[in-house]
């Protein structure tokens, strides 16, 4: 970046000193413009540079997606390790799984998943370790996940839930 920034403030002294470069003043006009975005845009890149590249951003994704965090996964279900004894939420027990968004302030939500079974129902924060996993788990064992339902407002208060998953036939008993 300092060389661009450098080689911009070469290229302009030059300019100014052969102006008008090629006997046309829009060309030299033109030449000063770029130099002075180049000299712009390098100095921000060097100001506020960020760490965040698609590699650094790509392996941390790979890291929450593979993190159990508050679960643990078995063929059958998971379980919450949040909840003494923990208790084995089966997949061919869940009936609906939606998405939730609740406004805690004026400018923020608080989201998560609602998970209802034929037993309770569970609602988990986004904010819960390992619920990345979760959610990928969750639709590679349950079949017809809807990712394109309509979010609802569900009340005054501002609570919307968007129907991911809803079991449609019942279970043989």
């Amino acid at each position: 970046m300092k060389k661009i920034i450098l080689i911009s403030c070469i290229v302009i002294t030059l300019t100014f000193l052969n102006y008008p470069i090629l006997d046309s003043e829009g060309i030299s006009y033109l030449i000063i413009f770029t130099c002075f975005v180049a000299i712009c845009f390098s100095g921000a890149k060097i100001y506020f540079p960020r760490d965040e590249d698609y590699d650094s951003v790509e392996k941390e994704a790979n890291q929450l997606e593979k993190y159990n965090g508050d679960f643990q996964y078995t063929n059958d279900g998971f379980y919450n390790k949040q909840k003494t004894p923990m208790e084995l939420i089966k997949w061919d027990e869940i009936i609906s799984v939606y998405s939730f968004s609740i406004p805690i302030s004026n400018h923020k939500r608080e989201t998560g998943l609602e998970i209802i079974t034929d037993k309770s129902s569970y609602e988990f924060n986004s904010h819960l370790r390992g619920i990345e996993k979760l959610t990928n788990e969750l639709y590679n064992h349950l079949p017809d996940w809807e990712l394109n339902s309509p979010t609802i407002r569900i009340n005054n208060y501002g609570l919307t839930k968007t129907k991911l998953y809803e079991r449609h036939h019942e279970k043989d008993l």
